[in-house]
Order: C-alpha cells, then sequence, then structure tokens
C-alpha cells in the first residue's frame, strides 16, 4: 500500500509506487514486458537460422536438421507479440485503478492537513495542481515509461549488440556510439517540456476557469444579463494561446532534435548494412544473419530515434515530477492528533473565559498589522457581537478563533490556557463557525447538515440513524425541518445541479442548512462571521433573532459590518484600526455618540420592518 511520506523521491519511485499499490498486479506486467524484451532479442537468432535453413532448402531440395525447431520458435513469438500487449493491459487496468486510489487517498489526506496559510499562496496551489492533475495518466504513464525503457529498450538494445558483437566487433561499437547522442537529447528534451508546461500551468489555470465562466450553468443568467461572454472569451483565448505557445515552443524544439537525430542514426543505419554486405560475400556471415541483422539495425535505429527517445524525455519529465512530489510531501502540517488527544478533546471542560491578550497579527508577506495589540474577553453564555466597517479586521478574528492562522504575538486564552496548547482536535471543538462564504455543498439534505459533526462517515444508515436524534433536531431549532420534510425525498433530497431529480434552494434555505450544520458540532461557542451578507436587512435580523433563540447556552459571537445583530447582543465591541475602539451594550453605546452610534443611525432604515421580506 502506498503511503506519502516526507522523503526524497527520485526516478526509482517511478517504479516502486505504482507496485506499492498493487505488488502482484505489478509483478505480472514486469514479467510480461521482460518476456517480450527476451523474445525481441531472440527474434534476431531465430530469424537468422530461420531464413538460412530455408535459402538451404531451396538450393538443396534438402531440410537442414532443426529447421522445424526454428520454424515453431517463431511461429510462438508471433504468437506472443500478439497476445502480450491484452495480456499486460489487463493487469495494468488493475495498477492504474488501485494506484489512483491510494495515491489519492494520501494526496488528498496530505493537502487536508497542511496548514491554513499555505493553501493561501499561489506557489502552493500551482504546486498541488501539477502533483495531482490527470493523476491517472501519470500512474500508469510512469510505470510504463520505467518498464519500457529498462525491462524492454534497454535489454533489448543490449542483446542486439551482444549479437552483432559475436559476429563483428566494431559495428557494435558504432551502433552503441549513435544511441548515446539520442539519449542526451531525449533526456534534455523531457526536461524543457516539464518546465514548459510548469510555466504554462499559471495560464492553463486560468483559462480552464474562464472556460467555466463561459459554459457553466452556475453564471448563465448573469451570463445572458449581462453579455459579457465575448469579452471573457476574449480574455479566455488570450491565456489559452500563451499556454498553447510555450507547450508549443519546447515541443517544436523537442521534435526538431529528434527527428534531426533520427535521420542522422538512419544514414548510419544505412551505412552499417552496406558494411555488411562485404562481410557476408566473404563469409564471416550467412546470408539469414545478413538480412536479420539488417533488420535488427533498422529497428534498432527507430527504437532509439523515436521509442526510446520517448520514453527517456518521459522519464525525465517524471524525474522533474518526483521533484514536485518531494516538494510536496515536505509541505509542513497541522500536528497530529492521536486517539489520546481525541479522548481529551471529548473532556473539553465548559467555557468560563476565552480571553485576547495583546495580540498583534499580520498576513505572511506583510508588515502592517491587522489585528495590533488586540485585547478583548469572553463569557460563558453571552452573546456578543464584533461590529466596524469592512477592513477593520473582524474575519482575521475569527481565522484566528478557529486556528486557521496561529503565527500570532500575544496570547489567547481558553480558561487561561493557550490556544496553541491543546490539539488540533481539541481547539476545533471549541468552536462552531458559519462562514460568510459558507460552501454549497451537492450532496443530500442529510450529508449537507451532517457534515457538521467532525470526521462523520459519510454513510447512509449511519446518517439515518444519527439523523433521527440530531439532524433533524438541529433542522427544527434552525427552522427547516417541516420544509425539508414538505420535500419529495426529505433528508435524502439531492442538492445542486448534479443529479436528474437535485433540486436548488434559495439563499435563506441554504443559510438555514449551513447553520444547522453549525448546530451539529456541539461547541461551546458559535462564530457567524456574516453568513447572512446576501440576505436583505429585515430577513437578516430574523434569522440573527431565530438563530439567537436557540444559542442561548451556548457563548455566541456575531460577526458583522451591518448592525441587525446588534440589538439581540449582550456585549458589543466596535473595531478600527485593529483594535477595540468601543465597547457596551446597545444602549450604551447609542448613549455614548461615538463610532457605534454613527453607524447605527446610518444603517437604522435598513432596519424599518416591510412586508414580503424573505427569510
Amino acid at each position: 500500500m502506498f503511503i506519502l511520506k516526507k522523503r526524497q523521491y527520485t526516478w526509482l519511485d517511478m517504479y516502486k509506487i505504482p507496485f506499492s499499490c498493487t505488488p502482484a498486479a505489478a509483478t505480472v506486467v514486469t514479467l510480461q514486458k521482460a518476456l517480450t524484451a527476451l523474445v525481441n532479442v531472440l527474434q534476431v537468432i531465430v530469424v537468422a537460422n530461420f531464413l538460412d535453413g530455408m535459402i538451404s532448402f531451396l538450393m538443396n531440395q534438402s531440410m537442414e536438421e532443426g529447421f522445424s525447431l526454428w520454424f515453431i520458435l517463431m511461429l510462438l513469438m508471433v504468437s506472443w507479440k500478439r497476445v502480450s500487449y491484452h495480456i499486460g493491459r489487463v493487469f495494468t487496468d488493475q495498477i492504474i485503478i488501485k494506484g489512483n486510489q491510494q495515491v489519492a487517498r494520501e494526496f488528498l489526506k496530505k493537502r487536508a492537513k497542511l496548514e491554513y496559510p499555505l493553501l493561501e499562496e499561489p506557489e502552493t496551489e500551482e504546486l498541488i495542481n501539477r502533483v495531482t492533475d490527470k493523476l491517472e495518466n501519470k500512474i500508469n504513464q510512469m510505470l510504463q515509461s520505467f518498464l519500457n525503457f529498462f525491462v524492454i529498450y534497454i535489454p533489448r538494445i543490449v542483446g542486439v549488440l551482444l549479437i552483432i558483437a559475436a559476429h563483428v566487433w566494431w559495428l557494435a561499437v558504432v551502433v552503441l556510439v549513435m544511441t548515446i547522442p539520442l539519449i542526451i537529447l531525449s533526456m534534455r528534451g523531457g526536461k524543457n517540456i516539464y518546465y514548459a508546461n510548469k510555466e504554462a500551468a499559471v495560464h492553463e489555470r486560468r483559462h480552464k476557469y474562464l472556460f467555466g465562466l463561459l459554459t457553466g450553468r452556475e453564471t448563465v443568467e448573469e451570463r445572458s444579463l449581462f453579455a459579457y461572454g465575448e469579452a471573457v472569451n476574449r480574455q479566455w483565448h488570450g491565456r489559452y494561446e500563451a499556454a498553447r505557445k510555450i507547450n508549443m515552443k519546447a515541443e517544436a524544439v523537442y521534435s526538431a532534435s529528434m527527428h534531426g537525430g533520427s535521420i542522422i542514426t538512419g544514414i548510419f543505419a544505412a551505412a552499417i548494412s552496406l558494411i555488411m554486405i562485404p562481410l557476408t560475400a566473404s563469409g564471416a556471415l550467412s546470408v539469414g544473419m545478413f538480412i536479420s541483422l539488417s533488420t535488427a539495425v533498422y529497428d534498432l535505429v527507430n527504437l532509439v530515434g523515436r521509442d526510446l527517445t520517448k520514453q527517456v524525455s518521459q522519464m525525465a519529465k517524471y524525474v522533474e515530477y518526483m521533484k514536485d512530489v518531494t516538494a510536496f510531501a515536505a509541505l509542513p502540517e497541522r500536528e497530529e492528533d492521536t486517539l489520546i488527544q481525541t479522548r481529551e478533546c471529548q473532556k473539553l471542560p465548559e467555557m468560563e473565559t476565552l480571553v485576547f491578550s495583546h495580540v498583534t497579527f499580520c498576513y505572511p508577506g506583510s508588515e502592517t498589522p491587522v489585528l495590533n495589540n488586540f485585547s478583548m474577553e469572553l463569557k460563558k453564555g453571552v452573546h456578543y457581537a464584533v461590529v466596524g466597517e469592512n477592513g477593520t479586521g473582524k474575519s482575521t478574528l475569527v481565522k484566528l478563533m478557529m486556528g486557521l492562522y496561529r503565527d500570532y504575538d500575544g496570547e489567547i486564552l481558553y480558561n487561561g490556557r493557550e490556544l496553541r496548547t491543546f490539539s488540533e482536535e481539541q481547539w476545533f471543538g471549541i468552536f462552531s463557525c458559519v462562514f460568510q462564504d459558507f460552501a454549497k455543498y451537492f450532496l443530500s439534505i442529510g450529508e449537507n447538515i451532517c457534515l457538521g459533526t467532525r470526521r462523520m462517515d459519510l454513510d447512509e444508515e449511519k446518517i439515518s440513524a444519527f439523523g433521527s436524534a440530531y439532524m433533524q433536531a438541529a433542522a427544527q431549532q434552525i427552522g427547516i425541518h417541516d420544509t425539508i420534510l414538505a420535500l419529495k425525498h426529505g433528508y435524502e433530497t439531492r442538492l445542486g445541479k448534479l443529479d436528474e431529480d437535485s433540486i436548488d434552494l434559495s439563499g435563506g434555505q441554504w443559510q438555514r442548512i449551513a447553520m444547522a450544520r453549525a448546530l451539529m458540532n456541539h461547541a461551546p461557542v458559535l462564530l457567524l462571521d456574516e453568513p447572512t451578507a446576501a440576505l436583505d436587512p429585515v430577513s437578516e435580523s430574523q434569522l440573527y433573532e431565530k438563530f439567537g433563540e436557540i444559542s442561548r447556552n451556548h457563548t455566541t459571537i456575531f460577526i458583522s459590518h451591518r448592525l441587525g445583530s446588534t440589538k439581540l447582543s449582550d456585549h458589543i465591541f466596535v473595531l478600527k484600526d485593529g483594535c477595540i475602539q468601543e465597547q457596551g451594550s446597545h444602549k450604551d453605546l447609542m448613549a455614548k455618540r461615538g463610532i457605534y452610534a454613527d453607524m447605527y443611525e446610518t444603517q437604522q432604515s435598513w432596519y424599518t420592518k416591510e412586508k414580503g421580506g424573505e427569510v
């Protein structure tokens, strides 16, 4: 079984990775290719003896002893070549399927463990895309390139050279000298192509995104309304052409060098055949051996000039790919959680206080603090609101509490204990969050809600049993249970646009699903990071009110630049310039006539009750 480890991956892993996934199938394919290589070498001797026997029979009208054996061997070799590919294909398919499953699982596990800041770096995203893109093809091509080069082509070249050397030693030296430049050119060509693909990947990622805008169902309404197709199409074409030209240039240089080398090698092969004519006339070579060796030399030219160079190029490309796998495996991860840590998480004490003490935070690559000497104290069972204009650090505050960024100065204390001293499982067990850009999973409604239970196995039977107690209770609390039951398939209704009988929900319904998902975690602190930004102010206020009712036994934090949630809050923090400028109850802050009062009075007209407001 393949396990991704932090180590240096080399050209040997082109074989070791597929072999570790399916040892039996990889062994059979190796033996199949080794036997094919042996047949190709022995074919030179068998064909030579068969031809000599036929010539002797035609001239002397007598069958030489052993002729039947050569004939039978030739038939067996021809038969093997016919069935060999199909045998290898059956076992290669097993390697592709199982290899893709195991390698993809390991790569996904690794990606899930990466520190959050890494996932926001373009370089990391490009590395992950290069490693995981078309993984199924990579596994097959790695194995085929390795086996073709080391098990078929190299043994075949060596075998033919030994046969030539046994008759005319210097001819073997000449053929060998001709192969070396082509192999060097192939290796350089493979590296150039991989680096070109690496450079083009930036443009390819962009043009694929733009292509999705031009063809996807999600954008069809605005695409029709705003008629932006032509403008986006020009951008798509520009990115597409940039990627194509980079790849074409590398391919052109590679093809020119390979074809040029093949032409030169072909001329040498013709010269070698001419040299062998007088050797045959003098009796140094038999007629059958001359014909067989001439054919073998031309096959060798094609092998070196076309097949071998292609495989060497592929190998050089995957040697570079292994460097990317090495870099990917070396990316820093969050600390592993042990079983003991998980049990500790279950015993996590109820929250009494959550204190930010002089916290300063800058995003990676920036020297400007988003939070600057920030201090704040939260207590059990209190409803808080954190408000401020966009860009004041509200969402950054959520990311620090959620543990997405941990490289901050100062302390964040849960019951007096620094959050960074908790295990990941414990830390994530403290908070449950509904983000502004919450995810819409094209799964069933039940699966969408149950994803809020960490490490939930999405098995229908488990969801059914689990949902009867908690899932439906969460949906009832958030006020969407009756709506779900009214659907034809209830909680098993598929959402999105992937399935024929799937449905889509309104914005408010999706938000209720996201809030029900958050309730499944049973965390002591509930965070709402502007999840209702897409709703009108009246609907937002109503939804906050509903959420306030069901979270009375929790500590809740509403993050918003709109003030629809503030009257529901016991205590309000007003952020500006990365620190708290004002705090207190709604009444207290209005009496201060400061930042909060100005914001509230500006927005007050938004929250006038109107009929027909969608929830």
